[in-house]
């Protein structure tokens, strides 16, 4: 069994997004990965499972920024959601058969129903992804945004011997960040609280 987990992505300065996800009242870790690239990771609800979408519209449209939720399911099937502004503009599914749902109707046959709507019957399964545009997830690149490497990652195109050498390269390239933003729940006094994280190796 794989790994599932949700976080969000704001292209914001780190103190105006720890103001906006205090305003909703929910729980999360706040942290800055890049210069106004603040990863959100909020507090896993029923079936461990954070509800990132309402919070990652929440903040966009309080600071009228581009926001990208990314969701991982069983380390199969990736679904990211760019929001802008506050409405969703662009969905990213990388494997479209994974999220087809089968039901059987009243003649008896099973049918395919995708994305709300019945397919054809007998008309083919879709496969692979859908939305790898690489324009729609530019403005969320750290440096200068490379539409050919972004497209190639989307369509699920990667070596995957040069996947690992360049995870392997940012892992032993990472500095743990100085700075963690924890913001509780509503219930609690809405500030956020800095923690201080000792690199590795070091004391404290």
């Amino acid at each position: 069994m794989g790994t599932s987990y949700e976080t969000i992505l704001v292209a914001a300065d780190l103190d105006a997004v720890v103001r906006a996800v205090t305003a909703t009242g929910a729980e999360a870790v706040v942290v800055p990965v890049a210069d106004r690239r603040v990863a959100v990771v909020p507090r896993e609800g029923d079936y461990d499972v954070a509800d990132v979408r309402p919070l990652a519209a929440s903040v966009s449209g309080q600071l009228r920024c581009p926001v990208l939720v990314s969701e991982v399911s069983d380390s199969d099937l990736v679904v990211c959601l760019v929001y802008r502004d506050g409405p969703r503009v662009h969905r990213y599914v990388s494997k479209v058969q994974m999220t087809v749902e089968w039901f059987e109707d009243d003649d008896g046959r099973f049918r395919a129903e995708l994305d709300g709507e019945v397919l054809p019957d007998g008309a083919p399964v879709p496969q692979g992804p859908a939305g790898a545009d690489p324009a729609a997830f530019a403005v969320f690149a750290a440096d200068v945004a490379d539409p050919d490497r972004i497209g190639v990652a989307l369509r699920g195109e990667a070596d995957p011997e040069d996947l690992l050498s360049r995870r392997v390269a940012a892992c032993r390239s990472m500095r743990v960040p100085r700075v963690l933003r924890r913001i509780g729940p509503s219930v609690r006094p809405s500030t956020a609280r800095s923690m201080a994280r000792a690199t590795a190796g070091g004391s404290g």
